[in-house]
């Protein structure tokens, strides 16, 4: 490794030559895909592509006009070597793989998943929760060597992502995911998005049905609200039914849970498809530690959280980073006839927690607009001209 790295390091860089890395093994969710989504589309200037470690799924993009391509095709090495700058949201590829030495001298941007509510970073491997000294060698490495990385305002930079990344630079843009949030979807948005479901939930809307999204997070040791025994899905299905809600589940790219046609008004979204385009008609969200609630705050909509194993959590799992009661606006519940009650409350208009709501939004994003894609693309073409030392033409 250390002699390809040498290699690599004295290839020709081209100027200009950005490639995006999906996120686990190359999925095309997330802040990546619309950050290179924004690029396709806005700034011609830069040579954006697409790399994935899925063969089939860049095919697709490329079917759909978009430039993109495998790192294991023959050419896909030499690719990834020629970019100037690379920008990602997860570590995989760095760690896990031989691209982090094949993209070594590139400037790394790497825009993560979310605003972490659970240590991440450096705060979890000082940590004694769950953590052994092999993980943290791979934890140090994952977070360590970028020259940027996104943040969403000066009070997560300081708290949690200067923390967290070994960086040189934290870029204040906002998140290019969250642009969905606040806009209608176009085709390309689309792509990797439940067209069926959107479609649906859209009709379901115009009729009168609420819309509620249940998208908790991924636990480290295993288990869930489900298989803790703590939701009964059953339950959930004849409360919605009897309420006209559409309940949708959602749950973390590393997991896929599945239910039987015994739960009408239940819809579980694949779990590694990307859910912004759907999210934005959802009338309330239900999470516990997950990211996802920060970004739903933009929306103005209620949240209800269900941290049905706190306590086993945080011993088990990860420390969080800030005080779960001060963070969450939104009421707490831990079974499923409280969970029910809340949701009956808050889809009938018994919000408590709006001021709360926006209040923590100012905290958390600087800006709350759908142009965190251009912020980003701004800065990434003049990222582009300093490193070639010439002016180029937008």
């Amino acid at each position: 490794m250390e002699r390809l790295t040498s290699v690599v390091a004295n290839l020709p860089k081209e100027p200009g030559n950005v490639v995006f890395v999906g996120r686990a093994k190359g999925l095309f969710i997330d802040n990546v895909k619309y950050a290179f989504l924004h690029a396709h589309r806005h700034a011609p200037h830069l040579s954006s592509t697409f790399m994935t470690l899925n063969r089939p799924e860049a095919r697709e993009l490329q079917g759909h006009g978009l430039p993109a391509f495998c790192f294991e095709d023959p050419d896909g090495p030499s690719r990834l070597a020629k970019a100037s700058i690379v920008v990602s949201d997860d570590f995989w590829w760095k760690t896990r793989t031989p691209a982090g030495a094949i993209a070594h001298g590139a400037f790394l941007v790497q825009l993560w998943h979310g605003i972490p509510l659970k240590a991440i970073g450096f705060p979890e491997i000082e940590s004694s929760v769950n953590m052994n000294p092999d993980k943290a060698r791979e934890l140090t490495e994952a977070y360590s060597g970028y020259n940027a990385v996104l943040s969403t305002s000066p009070f997560f930079t300081r708290t949690a992502f200067a923390r967290a990344f070994r960086a040189d630079a934290f870029w204040e843009l906002g998140y290019p995911r969250n642009d969905a949030l606040l806009r209608a979807p176009d085709k390309l948005d689309m792509i990797n998005v439940d067209a069926a479901l959107y479609s649906e939930l859209k009709r379901a809307k115009k009729n009168g049905a609420r819309v509620a999204f249940y998208m908790p997070t991924f636990r480290d040791v295993g288990g869930n609200a489900v298989s803790d025994g703590a939701l009964d899905l059953r339950k959930l299905s004849a409360f919605a039914q009897e309420r006209n809600i559409i309940l949708v589940c959602k749950f973390h790219p590393y997991e896929d849970i599945k239910a039987g046609s015994n739960v009408p008004s239940l819809r579980f979204c694949d779990s590694k498809s990307d859910p912004y385009p759907l999210l934005r008609l959802a009338d309330l969200l239900i999470t516990d530690y997950s990211s996802i609630y920060f970004d739903f705050l933009l929306t103005g909509k209620p949240l209800l959280f269900f941290p049905y194993d706190l306590e086993n959590y945080v011993a088990r799992n990860r420390e969080l980073l800030y005080n779960y009661e001060a963070f969450t606006p939104g009421p707490k519940v831990r079974d499923t006839p409280s969970l029910l009650a809340a949701m009956e409350a808050l889809l009938s208009g018994q919000d408590a927690h709006a001021a709360e709501r926006a209040k923590l939004a100012e905290v958390a994003f600087s800006h709350r607009d759908a142009e965190a894609g251009a912020r980003l693309c701004e800065a990434l073409t003049d990222l582009s001209r300093e490193l070639a030392g010439k002016d180029v033409k937008a």
